[in-house]
């Protein structure tokens, strides 16, 4: 009778065992996921939102915006050659790319806390939500708190390459 208690203890400290690496091994990946999403975007983002024609005219009216950001713009205007992006360009931009690579099993809020759109300069934070919905069901809790990770990057765009118009 001894031995056989002995075999359930250490039945069950196993399974608790892979439970417990389940659930933070998952909230790892995810850190690590997230982190690597967010900088390939942003950096993909940053490039594909640079203004061609503020780069080879000068600072100017882009079209876009229905007038040019003080706050954001901190270039001399009418000199070729500065890089510049538009802050609407790369919110939606990173907006699109960041939905095709976001994990569905996840919550996600996404906070553009600084964009300067001469010089290129983005700080984005990205907060995901883990639901630990399966031990709820597999243990009939009523509640299970959620794992938030939160990631932050700050980027600067410099390049030596030009940017040719397409």
């Amino acid at each position: 009778m001894k031995v056989s208690l002995w075999g359930y203890l250490f039945l069950v400290l196993g399974l608790l065992g892979i439970v417990l690496i389940n659930v933070f091994g998952e909230v790892t990946i995810s850190d690590q996921q997230n982190y690597y999403s967010l900088k390939e975007i942003t950096k993909s983002a940053m490039l594909d939102a640079v203004d061609k024609v503020a780069y080879q005219q000068g600072l100017g009216y882009d079209g876009i915006t229905q007038t040019s950001d003080p706050e954001s713009v901190h270039c001399n205007a009418g000199v070729p050659g500065t890089v510049r992006i538009i802050k609407e360009r790369f919110v939606e931009l990173f907006l699109a790319k960041f939905s095709e690579e976001a994990d569905l099993n996840r919550n996600y809020k996404i906070t553009f806390l600084d964009i300067d759109e001469c010089p290129p300069k983005v700080t984005v934070k990205i907060e995901s939500t883990q639901n630990f919905s399966f031990i709820q069901r597999a243990f009939g809790m009523r509640k299970v708190d959620d794992a938030t990770v939160t990631n932050v990057l700050s980027g600067i765009l410099e390049t030596d390459e030009p940017f040719a118009s397409k």
